[in-house]
């Protein structure tokens, strides 16, 4: 960039360097928390509602089988906490596609707490039979790659036919199997936009790097994406929510159903008026 004059009074150059590393966005940061303050704020409330479910059963299935249903579904549990957290703070810096993409885990967790809630040993073998097949193919990919190292396709080949044995003819169903086995308000909708807008390479999600200048003329742009951000937070809650309700109905937890409801009504409220909401400076602060 050294043939470049910058100019100071562009924000822009500001990511030159370091893009959506550079310290700069600490400070948008503040900006985009008080721009979209309402959606922040139901983020935050989701998650203290979540942390305090998680913090009540985390213990659940303790001193027993790791793979039993009880702690299988707290560890499934703890990794939508851990990507809800991921999503919301990625939202925060106005990374919104990448806080969008980091929604689908939640969704698939809620998809499989409730299939171990309703049918558990049918949803633990399935959780099995995936790891199982994944991993043969995964030694078979490593092969491919080091053919000549004997030694290594030798210990391949010997992890790979204790999988099959145990396999069988079994094969890993996927997501979909499990969503529908929930009904028509599975958020498997939901589930399937986020993946197709944001979590997979996409025209959807390419179109946020790009920004109008004028009549069919765009330029291309690092970011921040910050009018994505209240349709990140939408993904985030809205799967968050469900997860959370679905781990509850397992622990038999119900002093949380107050507060998962209030927050999917605020949700609906908050998307109903998410169009007509202003957004400050976000024209100054793309690059």
């Amino acid at each position: 960039m050294d043939d470049h004059e910058p100019d100071q009074e562009d924000p822009r150059w500001g990511l030159v360097e370091e893009g959506m590393l550079s310290p700069l966005l600490e400070e948008w940061r503040l900006t985009y928390l008080k721009n979209h303050a309402e959606w922040f704020e139901l983020a935050r409330e989701t998650n203290r509602c979540a942390v305090w479910l998680h913090q009540e059963h985390f213990e659940a299935g303790n001193g027993g089988p790791a793979n039993d249903q009880a702690p299988t579904a707290v560890r499934i549990y703890s990794r939508a906490l851990n990507g809800f957290a991921a999503a919301v703070t990625l939202a925060e810096r106005a990374l919104a596609i990448e806080a969008a993409g980091a929604v689908r885990p939640i969704y698939e967790a809620g998809f499989w707490l409730s299939y171990l809630a309703t049918e558990p040993l049918k949803a633990l073998e399935e959780l099995a039979v995936d790891e199982d097949h994944h991993a043969i193919r995964r030694e078979k990919l490593l092969r491919e790659k080091f053919p000549d190292n004997l030694a290594l396709v030798s210990a391949s080949e010997a992890r790979q036919a204790q999988r099959a044995a145990r396999l069988g003819k079994r094969r890993p169903s996927g997501v979909e199997p499990v969503a529908a086995k929930m009904g028509p308000h599975s958020g498997y909708l939901e589930y399937r936009l986020v993946s197709s807008f944001y979590g997979h390479l996409s025209n959807h999600s390419l179109n946020a790097l790009k920004q109008a200048v004028g009549p069919g003329a765009v330029i291309n742009i690092l970011g921040p994406h910050e009018s994505e951000i209240p349709n990140a937070l939408y993904f985030a809650v809205d799967a968050m929510t469900r997860t959370a309700s679905y781990f509850a109905v397992m622990m038999k937890e119900d002093r949380v159903n107050g507060s998962l409801i209030e927050a999917r009504r605020q949700l609906q409220s908050l998307t109903a008026r998410s169009a007509s909401v202003p957004v400050e400076g976000e024209s100054e602060s793309k690059s």
